[in-house]
């Protein structure tokens, strides 16, 4: 037969079920305060992160900004195209003319011509000197 349960047994059913869902209450509510604890630790590392990476691409835009700035000086220093066209064309040109003064024999006459002038003018100044010299000696004498 059934025998009924005594005090001295332990704690009734509803008893024993009350103690396990307060044991399991109480571990829940440890359960999610760790869970909480975990999450406000992530989200303080998050935003360490987001700080970090919002200095770094703040550091890499001003890097970026410097190096336009320097190519944006840079080119202002250069030689604007029609500018350069205007002055290879002018040496072209040069080349050009004193290649058919060449081709013609002209530089040659020119200095052939520039050259007697020069043996003319020398040969007057020594015939100048001389003169001076007799004179001084014919009159000392």
């Amino acid at each position: 037969m059934a025998r009924a349960r005594q005090a001295s047994d332990g704690p009734t059913w509803p008893e024993h079920f009350r103690a396990l869902l307060e044991e399991m209450d109480r571990r829940f509510t440890a359960d999610i305060k760790a869970q909480d604890k975990a999450v406000q630790i992530a989200m303080v590392a998050s935003e360490k992160a987001v700080v970090k990476a919002e200095v770094a691409a703040e550091k890499r835009f001003e890097a970026v900004n410097e190096f336009r700035g320097q190519l944006t000086d840079q080119a202002a220093t250069f030689m604007p195209r029609s500018e350069a066209e205007q002055r290879l064309n002018r040496i072209a040109e040069d080349i050009t003319s004193l290649q058919k003064l060449v081709s013609a024999g002209g530089g040659r006459a020119v200095g052939v011509s520039a050259s007697w002038a020069m043996m003319l003018g020398l040969g007057g100044l020594i015939i100048t000197i001389i003169g001076v010299a007799v004179a001084i000696v014919v009159a000392s004498a």
